[in-house]
């Protein structure tokens, strides 16, 4: 279930001179319960909405009005001062802020925090709408939407977008051989996604596709080795940007009817491992060697770091073990 940020302001259930009075939330605990009735307004109105500090300007206060004209007369009262048809009573207008009660709840008309995904899709695009969606959590939990966390995701889509496109937007390929590590990177990405795809962890896979994505940016890989089936493997979770990319790439069929990319066990190996370096199985250091690094090196190597020579000072070593693509552990 989608849920929804809930904003709450607190209104006197007694009139004050015929008219209604609102009482700003970090107000509420100087009142009894029975004083105060909570009305939830539109997120839209609220600066900081679902935060601890989601506040009404005064400018949200005429929104607020406009809404429900028949609180055009009422008074709203915060620390700084009331507010009260369309001027302080008390107070300056720019200190003004009514404090609001947010909460996660349902997502409902009752509680005017609807979100029309027509609004997200004509704002940030159908694929970002979809991404953001997945990338929300598992999808067996309840999730709260947050209209401004979807920014990342449209940041994301744009940065994968300029893997194969210059400044000037303009298409740039090229069909030179992809070094060792551009192979690691997207071969790691192909087993982890596919195998995140069958358990439905699919936020996972969103964040393998912007980490792949960082580092072959990085590498400023251009490449059609890697990028052509990159596009295969992100087809499912963007299929519009995925099937204008595959016609760039001079594709007449559509992306979605191609096989999903396969990956290559011994291209995704790493050829570094970092390992962390403990003394009696307390981490003091980290350390690289290559993948097939001879032990007797690995144990030269680590006492010679300067960072464990104050921990080695003066201790006798009893032994190092070494367990492969884990650990080294110092014995004293």
């Amino acid at each position: 279930m989608i849920q929804g940020v809930i904003e709450y302001v607190f209104m006197y259930k007694e009139r004050t001179s015929g008219h209604p009075k609102f009482l700003c939330a970090k107000l509420v605990m100087t009142k009894s319960d029975d004083q105060l009735v909570r009305i939830a307004i539109p997120v839209t109105f609220v600066e900081n909405y679902g935060s601890q500090d989601s506040y009404l300007t005064t400018a949200g206060i005429e929104k607020l009005i406009a809404w429900r004209p028949e609180y055009a007369h009422a008074f709203f009262e915060c620390s700084q001062g009331t507010y009260h048809l369309g001027k302080m009573i008390e107070g300056e207008a720019t200190d003004f802020k009514l404090y609001t009660q947010s909460e996660i709840g349902k997502m409902g008309k009752r509680f005017h925090n609807v979100v029309d995904p027509n609004d997200i899709v004509a704002q940030h695009g159908a694929d970002c709408f979809r991404m953001y969606e997945m990338f929300l959590g598992p999808l067996e939990q309840a999730k709260p939407w947050d209209t401004r966390n979807i920014d990342g995701v449209s940041r994301f889509l744009k940065k994968f977008w300029s893997l194969f496109h210059d400044e000037d937007d303009k298409f740039e390929i090229t069909d030179a051989a992809p070094t060792r590590e551009e192979l690691r990177i997207f071969h790691q990405t192909i087993k982890r996604v596919r195998d995140d795809i069958e358990r439905f962890s699919l936020n996972t896979c969103i964040s393998h596709f912007m980490m792949a994505t960082n580092d072959l940016k990085k590498l400023n890989c251009q490449k059609r080795v890697i990028l052509e089936p990159l596009v295969l493997l992100i087809a499912p979770f963007a299929p519009f940007i995925s099937e204008e990319l595959w016609e760039e790439f001079g594709h007449l069929s559509s992306v979605h009817l191609e096989f999903y990319p396969e990956y290559d066990a011994s291209l995704a190996a790493e050829d570094v491992i970092l390992y962390p370096v403990c003394i009696n199985g307390k981490k003091r250091a980290e350390a690289s060697f290559d993948v097939n690094a001879d032990h007797k090196h690995m144990e030269n190597e680590v006492l010679k770091m300067d960072a464990m020579q104050k921990w080695l000072d003066g201790q006798t070593i009893k032994k190092i073990v070494i367990v492969p693509g884990r650990m080294i552990n110092i014995v004293i």
